[in-house]
């Protein structure tokens, strides 16, 4: 009998010699997974320290180890990638170790392999009339592989197994979450965390909530109906667990698409392991090498991406694995990952020669050239809005069109500028943007006030990346940043150094390895809410090295966006410089109106013969024939910054008639449908039985809810506000007297 206080060796050998060596690592564990030891196994030999337990207590695995990346190994389950084989501890009547044989059905997955990945980080842009796709420089992508449900299927609760006959062979959509279960609340179709977004509109919901058997594509349910017409239904509705197990295993491809839309499943059947970490090049690419263990399948590769923001890396692109693989991957082929954050801003931009100023956007969307810098009186569902100093942007999930000047700014907003590679220079070294209110909210004149800085001494950082290496001599990315003011020079405060083409240079001369910036520089961040609604102008003065104010800066120096392509520049026309001589300009101004009022919603009890008969807020409306029956609602935004929707649902019908005639939407501004809107901004009007009954006339009665949402207009430029919005929910009863 072996002894525990001796040291164990064991012979290692492979039930078939393979075809080349395979470097071979024993790890010994306690019964309860903690681990004791790890070795290589050396000619044929594995040697280890034998604890002070009974061999009994130990467990004993062998795993492949020429990737090297088991060295990081330290628990059972992260062992259990490398697909490893666990052996028996038996001794022999001499004291020793019976020799250990590796059977040919584990040794024919450790046969390694390489695969290069490679793909493509894009973002589809939209300024202007321009749209295009442009690559995502130095984004960190983080390839993941999505690990085979075979190795685990049998730790998966038979309760969980059990639930798989009536998904697959009877789905009841939604499935619903079972007990016990998983902690999946934490669970969602995209659990990346991103900006705030639109909130579905009323009518939305339902679609938002439909039965995810309506995604299933044709040729999807026609695989999976060839499947089941074999002996797979007899297998699945066995009731026996162990059964439905080997089916799950053999079927998956086919079963997984259902199973993509039933979150509370995903932690019992998608793992996932980071084998790779890699950043994109100036064109959005990347590619990396990954050496895996063949065993007959290809990789499932997962990709989710950080994006660099205010200097801190944030997750852009993380939807859920179970819907975002791509299963058998083949290696060597272009992935695309197509990220929407809009707080990724249209970087990578080519640099531009020459002593150059181009003012580009307010956020990452807006075009400064898309603002209405001139009074423009236009008639609105019988109103006049005057549109000076809003912009036509289409933002993300709130569409607008080009020329429809609607939008005001407002929240945290943020002036985007890139300067050319002959700035700074000793004539032209500090930029400070200046504000002044030309107009109240209601367009009145303001009270005369002189230029005032916009930063109020508030400090400004520009971010940069580099490129270091580790022991391994593995590639990151690093980032830095370098501080552009403020600084006080020649009496002049809040002044900020141009940003030079690349941080190499000074002022900035970056020591780091590879830096590179961003062309395009924030110039200025502040928060609009602390200033009064209103008509501002705001204006861009540059300064020498020494501090002076320049006054007759070339013209040309001063570009924007072209009103349709948005690149390349032009210069900026006289709506938007400071002439100072011919030729001459002393600085770039821009109109905007700020405006960050909240909306107004609010339904009304309903009216029969101009009296409210409802004597609760149960909402029964009893009335007579030939009645009216009049709705209202208020939909409402202190300057007209908003659009509603307002629509009224009979039960559960669909009544095209009806609802094209209760359906309004339009500007909070005037008169929408056969809606009237009054001086308070309510909205009535009188419907008699018939029009709202419809198809429900013959009861004479019915139920109706009643459906309204207020969305504000006003943009930081990047997306809507939407916590600025209102909505209302009511419901009423018909019934005859």
């Amino acid at each position: 009998m072996a002894k525990s206080h001796e040291r164990m060796q064991l012979q290692v050998n492979f039930e078939k010699a393979p075809c080349q060596e395979i470097p071979l690592v024993g790890f010994l564990f306690s019964r309860g997974g903690r681990l004791l030891e790890k070795a290589p196994v050396q000619k044929g030999q594995l040697e280890l320290k034998t604890p002070d337990k009974n061999p009994r207590e130990l467990r004993l695995l062998i795993a492949p180890a020429a990737d090297g990346r088991i060295d990081a190994v330290t628990t059972l389950a992260a062992l259990e990638k490398f697909k490893p084989y666990e052996a028996s501890l038996v001794a022999n009547p001499r004291g020793g170790w019976l020799a250990l044989t590796i059977p040919d059905f584990v040794a024919s997955f450790w046969r390694l392999r390489m695969c290069r990945i490679r793909g493509r980080v894009i973002k589809q842009f939209s300024i202007g009339d321009l749209t295009q796709d442009r690559g995502i420089c130095n984004a960190r992508v983080h390839v993941c592989e999505v690990d085979r449900v075979r190795w685990w299927i049998d730790r998966i609760p038979d309760w969980v197994i059990l639930k798989i006959p009536e998904i697959i062979v009877e789905p009841q959509w939604p499935i619903p979450v079972p007990e016990p279960g998983p902690d999946w609340s934490a669970v969602s179709l995209n659990p990346q965390p991103l900006p705030p977004a639109e909130k579905p509109a009323f009518g939305a919901v339902s679609e938002l909530r439909r039965d995810w058997s309506s995604r299933i594509t044709l040729a999807q349910s026609e695989r999976l109906a060839a499947v089941l017409d074999s002996n797979v239904s007899q297998r699945l509705l066995s009731g026996n667990a162990q059964a439905i197990r080997g089916v799950l295993v053999e079927q998956f491809p086919v079963f997984h698409p259902y199973f993509c839309g039933i979150p509370w499943l995903w932690p019992y059947f998608y793992r996932c392991d980071e084998i790779a970490l890699t950043y994109t090049d100036l064109n959005g690419g990347f590619e990396t090498q990954y050496w895996y263990w063949d065993d007959g399948d290809q990789p499932d590769i997962y990709l989710w991406v950080e994006y660099l923001i205010d200097g801190v890396w944030t997750t852009v692109y993380k939807p859920a694995i179970p819907c975002h693989t791509y299963w058998n991957y083949a290696c060597g082929s272009s992935l695309t990952v197509r990220i929407t954050d809009p707080r990724v801003r249209w970087e990578c931009n080519d640099v531009v020669d020459g002593d150059i100023v181009w003012i580009k956007t307010i956020g990452s969307s807006a075009s400064v050239v898309h603002i209405q810098q001139t009074d423009l009186n236009v008639p609105v569902q019988g109103k006049n809005f005057n549109r000076i100093g809003l912009s036509d942007v289409s933002v993300w999930a709130s569409p607008n069109p080009v020329g429809e000047f609607r939008r005001p700014f407002g929240g945290g907003l943020s002036f985007v500028v890139q300067f050319g590679s002959g700035l700074p220079s000793n004539g032209m070294y500090y930029y400070r943007w200046n504000y002044r209110k030309l107009r109240n909210a209601d367009l009145s004149p303001a009270a005369p006030m002189l230029p005032a800085s916009l930063h109020g001494g508030q400090a400004l950082y520009k971010s940069y990346t580099y490129e270091f290496f580790d022991a391994a001599l593995h590639k990151h990315i690093g980032v830095n940043s370098f501080k552009l003011g403020p600084v006080t020079k020649n009496g002049h405060d809040d002044l900020f150094v141009i940003p030079p083409a690349y941080p190499s240079a000074a002022p900035v001369s970056a020591p780091e390895l590879n830096p590179l910036w961003d062309q395009n520089t924030v110039t200025v961040s502040f928060d609009s809410a602390k200033f009064a609604d209103g008509l501002y102008e705001f204006t861009l003065e540059l300064f020498d090295v020494n501090g002076n104010k320049l006054t007759a800066i070339p013209r040309h120096l001063f570009q924007v966006p072209d009103y349709a392509s948005f690149a390349p520049s032009l210069d900026a026309l006289d709506a938007y410089v400071q002439l100072s001589a011919p030729g001459s300009a002393s600085a770039y101004r821009m109109n905007a109106r700020i405006d960050n009022q909240r909306c107004e919603a609010q339904i009304y009890q309903i009216k029969v013969n101009g009296s409210e008969v409802a004597s609760n807020c149960c909402g029964f409306v009893p009335y007579p024939p030939n009645a009216n029956i009049e709705v209202a609602f208020r939909a409402y935004h202190p300057h007209n910054f908003a659009t509603f929707d307002f629509a009224v649902q009979k039960g559960t019908c669909d009544d095209p008639v009806q609802s094209a005639l209760t359906h309004a939407a339009g500007l909070v501004i005037g008169d929408v449908g056969v809606y009237g809107r009054d001086a308070s901004s309510i909205y009535r009007h009188g419907f008699t039985p018939a029009q709202l009954l419809g198809i429900c006339s013959t009861e004479g009665k019915a139920a109706f809810a009643e459906q309204l949402g207020v969305s504000v207009l006003t943009t930081d430029g990047s997306y809507r506000l939407y916590t600025l919005d209102a909505s209302a929910l009511a419901a009423f009863a018909l019934e005859p007297v």
